[in-house]
């Protein structure tokens, strides 16, 4: 039996660089990359982004680029919003929330539009090119949980990671270029656990490690998570109109995708916890986890529009995956504090900087669309969205690995999805009154935590257009629950609440 000894001064270790998957990617980094919902201009908004067969907005392009084809003048379009979030978690019966507000642009778009000389409506009446800029993803929350429990620890976890794999001697600091004898990046949360001394005591003839907590001791916790960033897609497009009957195009996506992720985690011991034989005494920890992704894309788009009555308008898209490249940049450290027999003592014990690049795939989609004109002064518009999540890759990465068991797991964990959003619009004058609803149901097969993940959106707005001018609010609530574990291990469930509201002011000038 071997004891890990406190040594009465404070122990930093970090070294500068490293480049290895010490935050391996996982397949709900997949999901953040691929998961898109309703987002765009105040109209497409309020009308739950059933745009596929109506056109004539610039967020529809993202949809249907034959929307594109629809307009008949040209448009400068810009889309400031507010979005307010509230998280509720709850574990173990303790609850916790947090809020945070923020402001966004969500669109910027200028379509040119072109008329050939025609002395009848037949042929190619008009095309069109557009260029601009549509928010798909915002990535930020505040995440608390809050509460106490006298049968799980992190320490548990690290015992269970680091025992029958790791010796004392590898996992200890050695004054060489090698100091951790070439154990790669993986093996990090041992080293900083064992360094800390949350790995209190090895056995020898078992490899086991033991906790610096006892079994039957509490500890109060608390996690806090950061979540920072956004994704966008800057669009180049085609479209045109053909006798007013069909209208078709084509567009090239530019995707930009910024990710941080920022984890604090805690735990104090309770007065009543036990001491050891030699005075030493757990007393609290702080494990933080950084990771920034940054990436761009590429994706491509088609559709057409038919109108086979002045009353009925159907529409078809499909578009691509998008082609990504990727870099993370990652680090993590442990903070500990002890009571020993004669003084308080803290250690810390940070990883290297880590970085890695690779490349991602996102499924396809194929969107249908229908849209019925009522009496020239409303209408209800249908899209329904098919993408089968379960074809989501992992591409090679910058050292040549190939992410199969990944790629294999997500064929396991994900399963394909009909997306929907409905949408209708009543004109009095120049105002319009707008209501939608869509529904994004989850992507996970039945017996994941998350399989009942859905996320659900409503919202409506008014609009006010005149001859060049056109001004449009909307507003948009967004519920999901989520399930999540704080680390790996057979440890209770947090179930977080997620709640925004979100506001859009779209001015639009035509020309």
């Amino acid at each position: 039996m071997k004891t890990n000894p406190i040594k009465y001064y404070v122990l930093t270790i970090g070294f500068g660089f490293i480049s290895s998957i010490l935050f391996a990617q996982s397949y709900s980094d997949g999901l953040r990359f691929s998961q898109t919902t309703n987002n765009g201009t105040a109209r497409f908004v309020s009308m739950g982004g059933a745009f596929g067969a109506l056109g004539a907005d610039f967020s529809s392009i993202g949809v249907n680029p034959a929307g594109l084809g629809v307009y008949k003048s040209g448009e400068f379009t810009i889309t400031p919003s507010f979005k307010s979030q509230k998280v509720s978690s709850n574990f173990l019966g303790v609850s916790a929330s947090d809020n945070k507000n923020r402001l966004y642009l969500d669109n910027l778009g200028f379509v040119m539009s072109f008329k050939p000389y025609k002395t009848e409506e037949k042929g190619l009446l008009s095309y069109n090119i557009a260029f601009g800029y549509n928010r798909t993803n915002d990535f930020y929350s505040n995440t608390i949980t809050l509460g106490d429990y006298n049968k799980y620890s992190i320490m548990d976890y690290f015992s269970s990671i680091t025992s029958g794999n790791y010796t004392p001697q590898q996992l200890e600091y050695s004054d060489n270029y090698d100091p951790f004898n070439g154990l790669g990046a993986s093996a990090w949360e041992s080293v900083m656990a064992w360094n800390t001394y949350l790995l209190y005591e090895y056995d020898n003839a078992t490899g086991n490690y033991t906790p610096a907590i006892f079994l039957e001791d509490s500890v109060n916790y608390r996690n806090i998570v950061t979540t920072e960033g956004g994704s966008g897609e800057f669009t180049i497009a085609f479209g045109g109109n053909i006798s007013n009957t069909f209208y078709f195009g084509a567009s090239l996506g530019i995707t930009d995708f910024n990710y941080t992720y920022t984890s604090t985690y805690e735990e104090a011991a309770k007065n009543s916890n036990g001491t050891w034989p030699n005075g030493d005494r757990f007393y609290s920890l702080n494990y933080k986890q950084y990771i920034e992704t940054k990436g761009t894309g590429y994706n491509l788009k088609i559709g057409g529009i038919y109108v086979p009555t002045p009353e009925v308008r159907l529409g078809v898209s499909l578009h691509t995956p998008t082609f990504y490249n990727f870099d993370d940049a990652f680090s993590s450290s442990i903070v500990t504090d002890f009571d020993t027999a004669s003084t308080a003592v803290n250690f810390i014990s940070n990883s290297p900087f880590g970085k890695y690049d690779y490349h991602f795939e996102t499924p396809m989609k194929l969107i249908g669309s229908a849209a019925f004109i009522i009496m020239q002064k409303g209408l209800i518009s249908i899209d329904v969205e098919y993408v089968n999540y379960s074809a989501m890759r992992f591409r090679k990465g910058g050292d040549g690995y190939n992410f199969w068991n990944l790629n294999s797991q997500m064929d396991n964990v994900f399963k394909n999805t009909l997306n929907y959003g409905i949408g209708g619009e009543y004109k009095l004058g120049n105002l319009s009154l707008r209501g939608g609803y869509s529904f994004y149901p989850s992507p996970y097969k039945s017996g994941y935590i998350n399989e009942k993940s859905n996320i659900q959106q409503f919202s409506g707005g008014l609009g006010y257009r005149s001859r060049n001018i056109s001004i449009d609010l909307a507003y948009l609530r967004t519920m999901q629950d989520l399930k999540a574990v704080f680390y790996n291990g057979d440890i209770p469930i947090v179930t977080n609440k997620i709640r925004d509201s979100k506001v859009l002011l779209t001015f639009g000038f035509r020309f």
